[in-house]
């Protein structure tokens, strides 16, 4: 578990603590046994060394959880409830592959070397990424960052698809001291000025009178297509920074105010040279980035 990074009951790691760890030999009744069973594990699955529960029952009591491991003294309590799907998945492709080729580099995780200066400009020359840096708040636990961290990621990413910047894949990084950095790999940093919107069909009277009101800056159009309106209205964002920096100085949503001196103290929005710049700057941050666009899982 802790080779393939899914190992922790910390909100960072969603994975999967020790007494997890322990049922899953205690059940199956070895390692090797545990990884064979997991290797054909399926969303919702059940252990349950008690038998608190029949299946049915325990997935209609922890609905929605990848995997539900019953604690044997408190048959109320999921102990896996803090592991992710993502993580899940992990872990079931982990013992596939363990069990195709049994190594060493399943339990002792290299740690990869950041790469150069020039692979990261040839790589950030095929994607699209943008970044937002804040402040890390001063004596706040990590748990609680991190959760925050997370719930301000759901929120920008819902933004980004509002506004047509639709983002494709997002991570955070911190070094729980002073900087929090969250990057977004997205389809396009840049949009045309307007966007097209389609209404109701000709023929709904109602909701095309509505749709035609509605929309007063209109650019071209109103015209027919396929039976129904189309417009083109101008877009309020083009440019992905500008949205962000906008959404960012507006955010009153953080909880209890975790991140909110942090937003306002060092928040910016970071564009490919400003990423550069971090990578040279700090080790940590260039090993982190430098694993997010190799995108692979490494025990494969």
């Amino acid at each position: 578990m802790k080779g393939i990074k899914a190992y922790g009951a910390d909100i960072k790691a969603s994975s999967v603590p020790g007494y997890v760890v322990e049922l899953l030999v205690l059940n199956y009744g070895s390692f090797m046994n545990s990884l064979k069973a997991i290797a054909s594990w399926k969303q919702g699955q059940v252990v349950d060394l008690e038998k608190h529960y029949d299946e049915k029952e325990a997935r209609k009591r922890f609905e929605g959880a990848p995997l539900i491991v019953i604690d044997p003294v408190d048959k109320n309590r999921n102990v896996a409830a803090a592991l992710s799907l993502n993580q899940f998945s992990r872990i079931v492709a982990a013992a596939r592959a363990f069990l195709r080729s049994p190594s060493e580099k399943f339990f002792f995780r290299r740690r990869e070397k950041p790469w150069s200066v020039a692979r990261l400009k040839k790589m950030l020359q095929k994607k699209e990424l943008v970044a937002v840096k804040l402040g890390y708040p001063k004596e706040a636990l990590p748990d609680v960052v991190w959760g925050q961290i997370q719930r301000l990621a759901r929120k920008i990413e819902k933004q980004l698809l509002l506004n047509e910047f639709r983002a494709m894949r997002s991570e955070a990084w911190t070094d729980e001291k002073s900087v929090i950095v969250m990057v977004f790999e997205v389809e396009s940093t840049v949009l045309q000025k307007t966007t097209k919107k389609i209404g109701p069909f000709v023929t709904d009277e109602k909701n095309s009178r509505a749709f035609l009101e509605k929309h007063k800056r209109i650019i071209a159009g109103p015209r027919i297509e396929q039976g129904r309106w189309v417009i083109e209205v101008p877009r309020k964002y083009t440019r992905i920074e500008n949205l962000l920096r906008d959404f960012l100085r507006k955010e009153k949503g953080v909880e209890k105010r975790l991140l909110r001196k942090a937003i306002n103290k060092l928040c910016r929005v970071l564009q490919e040279k400003d990423l550069i710049g971090l990578f040279k700057q700090n080790r940590e941050f260039a090993e982190f980035l430098s694993g997010y666009l190799r995108g692979d899982e490494e025990f494969l």
